[in-house]
């Protein structure tokens, strides 16, 4: 027996699939990022969606929202750089896609913000030259973001190569598709929406 839509309609066994894959995204980044529901919904119909260019009340009714909430959430999703306003000549509407660099944008922009922590650690410790016991604690902290700084210009380097299809440097994506039983879960961010 298939399931019925708010209005008894039967949906398509594939629309249900996408819709559950969709609500896996949206909890992913609730715990992962603190997002809210609706942009975690925006960000998974966005990835699916066909056409990938999708008005606010296509996007309103895919994911359930009010046209509102919608509005704050592409206006966030658009300063964070995940979601491009698209227009067409001849058109009123206006159209919105993820942008091709969306989770790229944020993962580089995640690291540049983790690694630039070195320079205040760096100054922590010429604060405490005297106190070997909040110096020590300092100094972890100031070797793991030192770590951090050196390590993700390469990481960054070889992700590019790998973006330019240069094989070499990384795996191929279907390398990456595992099934849900295979994939472990991972520790909760730390609250940073982007």
């Amino acid at each position: 027996m298939s399931s019925t839509d708010d209005a008894g309609t039967a949906r398509d066994p594939d629309e249900e699939r996408i819709a559950a894959w969709m609500e896996r995204v949206t909890a992913w980044l609730m715990q992962q990022a603190g997002w809210p529901p609706i942009m975690g919904r925006t960000m998974a119909w966005l990835m699916v969606s066909e056409p990938p260019e999708q008005t606010a009340a296509q996007m309103a009714e895919a994911v359930r929202a009010s046209r509102a909430s919608l509005t704050t959430t592409l206006r966030l999703l658009t300063e964070a750089r995940m979601v491009q306003v698209v227009t067409r000549a001849g058109e009123r509407a206006t159209y919105y896609r993820m942008a091709d660099d969306a989770w790229s944008g944020v993962l580089k922009r995640r690291l540049e913000s983790l690694t630039s922590f070195v320079d205040i650690t760096a100054e922590g410790l010429r604060l405490l030259p005297q106190d070997e016991v909040r110096a020590t604690r300092m100094r972890e902290a100031h070797r793991m973001f030192t770590w951090l700084d050196a390590e993700a210009g390469p990481l960054w380097q070889r992700w590019e190569a790998v973006s330019a299809g240069d094989g070499a440097h990384g795996p191929e994506d279907s390398q990456h598709v595992k099934d849900s039983k295979g994939s472990k879960d991972s520790n909760k961010g730390d609250g940073d929406p982007l």
